[in-house]
């Protein structure tokens, strides 16, 4: 249950090395920045760090300028960006560079592409019209004949009919594709008009061809020379940006590089610097082990001041808090960050949550097929492809499926599958139909629920536990002891689970030789905890050495008292009671598989497809709704039950500056 202990840092210097020393720290991977100002701000003559980054906009201009060329650039690898050996001047330099080439060739691309468009529509509607042997010019000079070209639909073509007898309706057609037919139509000048309208019901959509002049089949042509030209100068615009590219990319990768990681620090940590006329001051936060190699890296700048502090000396600025916890826990900090970060001087809860949320898992879902599943999707797919917190869980919660599947001897819900194994084992006992646990039994199943209420027990004395330990180790003595999470508080919760126990398994509890009946029993372990608790306050400032009071008056602290003693008694009857729950799933979880068997067996008989089908359907919908009942199920306990007796979640997570992750949200 480790929280690593981090040191604050102070750096104070001149604003001219503020730059380097934030990207020293940045570089390092370890830096936490915090507001500085959070502790100068009472300080009159200290002011935010608030200049403008100068990194943002040749940043922005040069991805934006990339990716309008479609060209793709990443970042380096953090160990080939500390080989950078360039400044921040020259690398912004380059940018504007490389940027403004790339805008000019852009430009002129984006030009040509408008040009080239135009034309090749241009001989698209004069292509139409190529052998009519017409003359333009000739046309637009007639002063007595409207001449327009376009095209109609096919299938009014032969409406044209119905006006073979009007003089003024003349249609010449020309080429044709699958809908509609190209030509032009005369018209009288003087009649134009209702020619027009004529045409306009024919669906008859004109093409403009004022601006062409002289034959179509010359015009085309030279439409055809233009068009060539602009896509010339297109490839060569997309030559010059190739050559570029190929010549300086990793350059222009480098100075990316550098640009975002500078713009990055600058946001992150200059921008929560404090300023002082020409100097500043910066405060993080680093892991302790780290100290020596930034203090090595800081020693280039001629700083006024670098300290490095821990301990009480810094918990009043509300340190960051670290989780360190082996690989195969780590995962369950996701659960931990959910609920709140521990406080520096708190246990982390994550091995705890790990352990206890597996192994209440395996018992509620225990099924060695449909736990193999749960655990390889969770690992190969939420985790590997989708990279969900939650995969990883899943993978240990599918394994301890498996474990607690093997025992109830369940695969995919068939509970005759494993008898051969566990026969083999020597564990073939009669009353438990050849296998370790019969969960249907009349015999067995009773006993499951007791046992996972007595887990229950167990799991909140730990909680009772570690809360002890915290009391103790903040100093609050009498908490520790007298209160109702404190040492007369687990006495108490296990002495009312104990005669709680003698009352549901009495036989089991004479067995052992246990009477949670005994009535020194009852009056050290129930009584005797109630009086603590009853007078934990003014105990409590007695044990401190502030002398027995009772504040309030008499009659109100003993009306009080007795009502938080009788909110003491129902909380912790349903606390244990809550457990019930485990037990409970895992009846239902085989009941459940029972009715999938019943419905495959009704319609499908002793077996085939149908059977097959339903039994594939029904372990896959068990899987999926069980899987997710009981993952909220589980946290719940860990959270109202455990978490609420020893844990706040008041703590602040330790976030290190780190280029690439900050980018990549």
């Amino acid at each position: 249950m480790a929280v690593v202990k981090l040191k604050e840092v102070s750096i104070i210097g001149k604003l001219a090395d503020i730059d380097g020393v934030a990207t020293v720290c940045g570089r390092s991977g370890v830096f936490h920045a915090d507001d500085a100002m959070m502790q100068y701000g009472d300080t009159p003559d200290f002011t935010a760090f608030s200049e403008e980054n100068p990194y943002t906009e040749p940043l922005q201009t040069l991805r934006d300028a990339l990716t309008r060329a479609g060209k793709e650039v990443n970042l380096l690898d953090p160990k080939e960006s500390k080989n950078i050996h360039m400044s921040a001047d020259e690398a912004i330099a380059y940018a504007k560079d490389v940027t403004a080439k790339l805008k000019e060739w852009e430009a002129s691309k984006a030009q040509a592409q408008a040009k080239l468009a135009e034309y090749e529509e241009s001989m698209e509607a004069m292509g139409h019209f190529v052998g009519l042997n017409l003359d333009l010019d000739e046309i637009s000079a007639c002063e007595y004949v409207n001449v327009r070209f376009g095209s109609l639909p096919k299938e009014n073509l032969d409406k044209l009919n119905a006006y073979k007898e009007n003089p003024n309706v003349i249609f010449t057609p020309c080429t044709a594709d699958e809908e509609r037919q190209w030509g032009l139509y005369f018209a009288p000048a003087a009649n134009a008009s209702d020619v027009d309208r004529i045409f306009s019901g024919l669906k008859f959509h004109k093409v403009t061809l004022e601006t062409m002049t002289g034959r179509p089949e010359d015009t085309v042509a030279d439409l055809r020379q233009k068009r060539d030209a602009e896509a010339q100068i297109i490839s060569q615009a997309e030559a010059s940006t190739e050559a570029l590219w190929n010549a300086e990319k990793t350059k222009i990768q480098q100075v990316y590089t550098l640009l975002a990681e500078k713009n990055v620090y600058y946001n992150a940590i200059c921008r929560s610097a404090a300023r002082y006329e020409d100097n500043f001051v910066i405060i993080g936060w680093i892991p302790k082990s780290d100290e020596a190699a930034l203090k090595k890296e800081l020693s280039q700048f001629k700083l006024i001041e670098l300290s490095f502090k821990e301990g009480k000396e810094v918990a009043k600025h509300n340190p960051p808090v670290k989780l360190h916890n082996i690989p195969i826990f780590r995962g369950y900090e996701f659960f931990t960050k959910m609920y709140g970060m521990p406080g520096p001087e708190d246990i982390d809860p994550t091995p705890f949550i790990a352990i206890m949320y597996t192994i209440l898992f395996g018992i509620m879902f225990g099924d060695v097929g449909q736990g193999f599943f749960i655990a390889l999707i969770g690992f190969g797919f939420m985790w590997l492809k989708m990279k969900m917190q939650i995969g990883r869980i899943l993978l240990h919660c599918g394994i301890s499926s498996m474990v607690f599947g093997f025992f109830y001897g369940s695969i995919f819900g068939f509970e005759t599958w494993l008898n051969p194994v566990h026969q083999a084992m020597g564990i073939a006992f009669n009353h438990h139909a050849g296998k370790f646990i019969e969960v249907m039994s009349a015999d067995t199943s009773p006993y499951i629920i007791y046992f996972t209420m007595g887990l229950g027990v167990v799991m909140i004395v730990i909680s009772l536990i570690i809360n002890i330990i915290l009391k103790f180790r903040h100093g609050h003595i009498g908490q520790a002891i007298f209160s109702s999470t404190g040492i007369a508080g687990m006495v108490f919760y296990i002495g009312l689970a104990g005669a709680l126990a003698n009352l549901i398994v009495g036989d089991l509890c004479a067995y052992i030789g246990f009477n949670g009946f005994n009535i020194w029993w009852l009056l050290g372990m129930v009584v005797l905890p109630l009086v603590f608790i009853f007078f934990q306050e003014p105990l409590a400032e007695l044990f401190e050495g502030h002398g027995f009071r009772v504040e309030g008056g008499v009659g109100n602290f003993i009306m009080q008292n007795i009502f938080e003693i009788i909110v003491l008694a129902i909380e912790t009857m349903s606390t244990i009671m809550s457990f019930l729950r485990v037990g409970a799933f895992v009846l239902v979880h085989a009941g459940m598989m029972q009715v999938v068997f019943s419905l495959a067996t009704v319609f499908g008989g002793s077996g085939g497809v149908v059977y097959i089908i339903i039994v594939v359907i029904g372990n896959g919908v068990i899987t999926a709704l069980e899987a997710l009942l009981v993952c909220i199920q589980v946290l719940r306990l860990n959270y109202y039950e455990m978490f609420n007796r020893f844990y706040a979640g008041d703590g602040r997570e330790y976030v290190p500056v780190v280029a690439s992750e900050m980018i990549e949200a």
